[in-house]
Order: C-alpha cells, then sequence, then structure tokens
C-alpha cells in the first residue's frame, strides 16, 4: 500500500548555457508527469526528448540537448550547471510503500520514528548541502522538501 508522501520536489531543470535558449528538454524514458510540469511552466520549452536514465548528463554535457530533468541528487553531481525548479507548485516526488502487515509492527513504528528525526534534519538546508556534497547556497534555492510521516495509529 501507499503509505504516504515522502519528498515533494525533488526534481530539478538542470541546464548548462543560457535558460532563454533552451526548447529542448532530456527526460528519463516514461517520466510523462514530469513533462507535464515542466511544460506547463516553461511555455518555452518546444520538445522533450526520452534519454536513459544514466545517459541524461551526458546529453547535457554533450549539448544533445539544451537541459535536462533529474533528481535533485544527480544535479548535486554537476553544481557548476545552474537549475530552475520543476514547477511553481508543489508536486509530489517520492512516497513510501508497505506492506500492509509491516505497517501495523513495532519495527516499523520505530522506523517512522527514525524517519521523522531524519526528515528535521534534512530540511535545513546546511545539513541537506553537507549530505549532497555541494555549498550550502547551492541548496538555499531549491523548493525539496522532505515530508514527515505518521504512525498507522494516528
Amino acid at each position: 500500500m501507499i503509505y504516504g508522501p515522502v519528498i515533494m520536489n525533488a526534481e530539478v531543470i538542470c541546464y548548462k548555457n543560457d535558460w532563454e535558449d533552451v526548447k529542448l528538454v532530456g527526460v528519463s524514458q516514461g517520466r510523462e508527469e514530469e513533462k507535464e510540469q515542466a511544460a506547463k511552466t516553461y511555455p518555452q520549452i518546444e520538445e522533450f526528448q526520452d534519454v536513459t536514465q544514466k545517459g541524461l548528463l551526458y546529453s547535457l554535457e554533450d549539448e544533445q540537448v539544451d537541459a535536462v530533468i533529474q533528481d535533485l541528487k544527480k544535479s548535486a553531481v554537476v553544481p557548476q550547471y545552474p537549475t530552475m525548479p520543476l514547477s511553481e507548485t508543489d508536486f509530489i516526488s517520492y512516497v513510501l510503500v508497505v506492506d500492509k502487515e509491516f505497517a501495523q509492527t513495532k519495527a516499523f513504528a520505530d522506523f517512522i520514528d527514525s524517519y521523522n528525526k531524519a526528515v528535521k534534519k534534512l530540511n535545513k538546508p546546511e545539513y541537506l548541502a553537507e549530505k549532497l556534497g555541494v555549498e550550502e547556497s547551492w541548496v538555499e534555492n531549491k523548493t525539496i522538501q522532505f515530508l514527515p510521516l505518521k504512525e498507522s495509529g494516528e
């Protein structure tokens, strides 16, 4: 079962040259929701090109595309490339899927407690920057949010 949303706004558009020139955007295959979000937010985007996950940064570096949509963690690998938010509105990037029976156990309740402690830390820009291996200033304009989970009894 889907237990709940865990990360919001995790994807960004990473680009190499001038933002105004971004027309062709590479996106991982099958990510239709990301295409829709980007197209709705940035009318300048004319086309999307499906690219394998492993080929995204290569296609950007090699200028086969003007920009790529990728997870914030992957864009931290190339912090010299600027980013734009995928959308001007919040969107759920990741959810937690759990076995229904396991969700009722003490082990899962302990996990929720630990997870929520980690969420508090990760929502602090200085901590997230440290974990991503980037400067804090790189994280400051990002809209990523780690969402706390409620215990199943709540």
